[in-house]
């Protein structure tokens, strides 16, 4: 288990983390927006904080979320004066969803080290993006009410080929000059 505060792996069973002596949340979770009301303020706020958790729900909706904004960037400054702007807030996207993704990876009880796995060229990234969609064990065995954030895995994962077909499509306009 990861501790929220500094980040140190810690022994299952630990109670308070043997680095900084912080209180480890075993049987619940209340370190990190659970519902994922503020996603994007999570998102944004913590664009250089590489400790604590993140869930999946606020992970992929915010990341899609900016990823659309990129979109629409690139689609309204595209061969302007203005593609400055979207370098600049490219830069900044990369490094909040790397953050993410560190956050994302310890809510699953994993090393933020696994994102060096987008270093091998596309078996590490699908490998990664395979560990960033799976739930973390406490989320498994709970009963939400909530419609939304109870979405089953089919929807999700359809949610997330719409995007990708989408992305596509908008990458093969964008060659064809349409």
């Amino acid at each position: 288990m990861f501790c929220t505060k500094c980040g140190l792996k810690n022994p299952v069973d630990a109670i308070f983390c043997y680095k900084c002596g912080n209180k480890l949340f075993v049987g619940e979770n209340t370190d990190f927006i659970e519902s994922g009301d503020n996603f994007l303020i999570d998102f944004w706020t913590n664009i250089i904080n590489f400790d604590g958790k993140m869930n999946k729900y606020s992970f992929w909706a915010a990341v899609l979320t900016m990823s659309i904004v990129n979109i629409i960037i690139v689609a309204l400054l595209y061969d302007t004066n203005g593609m400055l702007l979207w370098y600049l807030y490219d830069l900044f996207f990369i490094i909040a969803t790397l953050s993410a993704s560190v956050r994302r990876l310890h809510d699953m009880n994993r090393s933020g080290a696994y994102i060096l796995l987008n270093l091998i060229p596309f078996v590490g990234q699908v490998v990664l993006l395979v560990m960033l969609l799976q739930e973390n064990e406490m989320n498994k065995n709970k009963k939400i009410d909530d419609p939304i954030n109870s979405m089953d895995n089919n929807s999700f994962y359809l949610l997330i080929g719409i995007f990708v077909v989408i992305c596509i499509i908008a990458c093969i306009l964008s060659k064809l000059n349409f």
